[in-house]
């Protein structure tokens, strides 16, 4: 019985010295790490889209309408960088899952 109020008393001493029993320091660390791995991977996505239109002719009229079709050339470092950024999106994502999902351990 003593272990059980021992550990008990333990437990309430170490919630007693975080706010509803949360390390906010460590829950702030990883919003901070998940709010800049989000935006640094979303940018890297926006980034390789933006790259993969280059080249193309703008192809709306004064209306918004679609006036032409016809694409240009991208340019041969447009292209490696766009797969490049978009690697790392990719990297990314199977990184996280590989963390998350404890059976690639």
């Amino acid at each position: 019985m003593t272990i059980f109020s021992e550990s008990a008393r333990t437990a309430a001493a170490d919630a007693s010295d975080k706010f509803l029993g949360i390390d906010w320091a460590a829950f702030g660390t990883v919003f901070v790490v998940a709010f800049v791995a989000a935006v640094v991977i979303v940018s890297f996505y926006a980034v390789g889209l933006r790259l993969l239109a280059v080249g193309s002719t703008d192809d709306t009229g004064a209306d918004g309408s679609i006036v032409s079709t016809a694409r240009g050339e991208r340019p041969l470092g447009a292209t490696v960088g766009a797969f490049a950024c978009l690697a790392v999106c990719v990297a990314a994502v199977l990184y996280s899952l590989y963390m998350i999902i404890p059976q690639f351990h």
